[in-house]
């Protein structure tokens, strides 16, 4: 045993294992057209009428974390829930979160509340109904919660959610909330409590990267990827990656865009299952479910509330 390794740590006369945080798998299970209004998503309408690669694209990922027994949480996007219930069905028989998308695959910002709700509430109730049990985290369609939309944790609250991994802590297209906060955290509402499972970011030529998902795990080679996730680890920061069933059918159908959305949307396609099976056999996993049942709130995760007045003494962001 390599006891030099950063795997250890000296207490008194003894040599003691680190125990670094599990990492969070996660899945948004949508079909390959599902890229946004403003990258050429084509409208509902037409959803039906098109070919489709996400039965095959989310078992291949399913197969995948069978063979180094992960559990995932996935979040299906309600339209493809309710046309292909028995994915739903097999990921929860093999032990993974079932979680929500949003019915439609609309972007928060462009929504009212009333429509946010109206949607968030449809696409829990067609995956309630198909698995039997109470749907609780939720990820919004291309991580659109933006200081725009105030009110969508304590929606969340209100239509009974408990988590929800929407923040993205850097500018994007298509959102992008600015916090420190790198680690889970709990927003508190009038509604409720919701703990909020942030996108990983790292720390990279004096910027915020996100190394861990989409078009930037494409992108950065496979060490990098690697590299960037053992510093969140030694910092003890649970590292959330989050994945496609697309990006397991490299073939899949083009759609029209411009040549910038579409580098990002189909660079390097070829290096995912390579990547996924490194990033899945060096390390140990947790759902978002697991992960709030496992370290209590009031002791490891920091609190960011709503309302000043509502905040414990010391906390807050």
């Amino acid at each position: 045993m390599d006891w030099k390794s950063d795997k250890f740590y000296e207490e008194g006369s003894r040599k003691v294992m680190r125990e670094y945080p599990k990492s969070i798998f996660t899945i948004d299970v949508e079909d390959y057209f599902n890229v946004t209004e403003e990258r050429g998503e084509p409208p509902v309408s037409e959803w039906d009428s098109l070919p489709s690669i996400v039965e095959s694209g989310f078992m291949k990922l399913l197969a995948l974390l069978d063979t180094y027994q992960v559990q995932a949480t996935c979040f299906f996007l309600g339209y493809i829930a309710k046309k292909y219930p028995q994915l739903v069905k097999e990921a929860q028989k093999r032990g993974h979160e079932i979680a929500s998308h949003g019915m439609y695959h609309r972007l928060i910002y462009k929504m009212s509340r009333e429509e946010f709700a109206a949607d968030l509430l449809q696409s829990k109730k067609v995956l309630e109904d198909i698995s039997s049990e109470q749907v609780t985290a939720f990820r919004s369609p291309s991580f659109s919660f933006t200081e725009a939309t105030p009110w969508f944790f304590e929606t969340l609250a209100e239509a009974g959610f408990r988590a929800d991994s929407s923040v993205f802590p850097v500018k994007r297209d298509y959102g992008g909330y600015k916090t420190t906060q790198k680690k889970p955290y709990w927003v508190t509402t009038a509604q409720g409590r919701i703990c909020e499972f942030p996108i990983s970011v790292a720390p990279f030529c004096g910027k915020e990267i996100c190394f861990f998902g989409g078009g930037y795990l494409r992108l950065f080679p496979k060490r990098v990827i690697l590299a960037m996730h053992k510093k969140l680890e030694k910092e003890g920061i649970p590292t959330l990656f989050y994945i496609h069933p697309r990006e397991m059918e490299p073939r899949h159908p083009r759609i029209k865009m411009n040549k910038l959305a579409y580098f990002k949307s189909y660079v390097n396609l070829d290096t995912v299952p390579a990547k996924l099976k490194a990033i899945l056999s060096e390390n140990k996993f947790i759902t978002c479910r697991q992960y709030m049942e496992t370290y209590p709130a009031e002791k490891t995760i920091s609190q960011v509330v709503t309302s000043r007045e509502d905040a414990p003494k010391g906390e807050g962001e």
